[in-house]
C-alpha cells in the first residue's frame, strides 16, 4: 500500500514511478495507492496532472487508486469531480491499518 498525503506534483509523480517499478519487479504485486489530504487534488478530473500516468496504471496493472472520503469533505470535493478509476475509502488512517493487519506493506511517498 502506497500513501501519498501532499499537494506537490513531483510526490504524485514520483509514487507513481515507485509502483511501476514494483510491479516490473514483481508484476503479481496488489497495490492500493491511498491519495488523502491535498494528494486527492490528483485524481480531480480538472486538477489533476497525473490522470495518464495513473489511466496507465489501472488499466495495465491489478490496482487499485483510492481517494480519502473525509479529505474530499474537507476540501469541498465531490466523487463525482474525481477520475473514474478512483474509488473511495472512508478515512485513509484505518485503510492503511486495515491493510497493514491483513499484512501488506505501507510505503509513504514523499521528501
Amino acid at each position: 500500500m502506497f500513501d501519498i498525503s501532499g499537494s506537490d506534483t513531483a510526490d504524485q509523480s514520483t509514487d507513481i514511478r515507485q509502483v511501476n517499478n514494483v510491479l516490473k519487479a514483481a508484476p503479481s504485486s496488489k497495490i492500493e495507492i491511498v491519495f488523502h489530504g491535498k494528494a486527492v487534488y490528483a485524481l480531480v478530473k480538472d486538477k489533476t496532472t497525473v490522470k495518464e500516468k495513473i489511466d496507465d496504471l489501472v488499466n495495465n496493472k491489478h490496482l487499485v487508486i483510492a481517494a480519502c472520503n473525509n479529505s474530499l469533505i474537507r476540501l469541498n470535493l465531490t466523487t463525482d469531480e474525481l477520475i473514474p478509476s478512483a474509488i473511495i475509502v472512508p478515512v485513509a488512517i484505518p485503510e492503511h491499518t486495515d491493510k497493514r493487519e491483513k499484512g501488506w506493506s505501507y510505503i509513504k511517498v514523499g521528501h
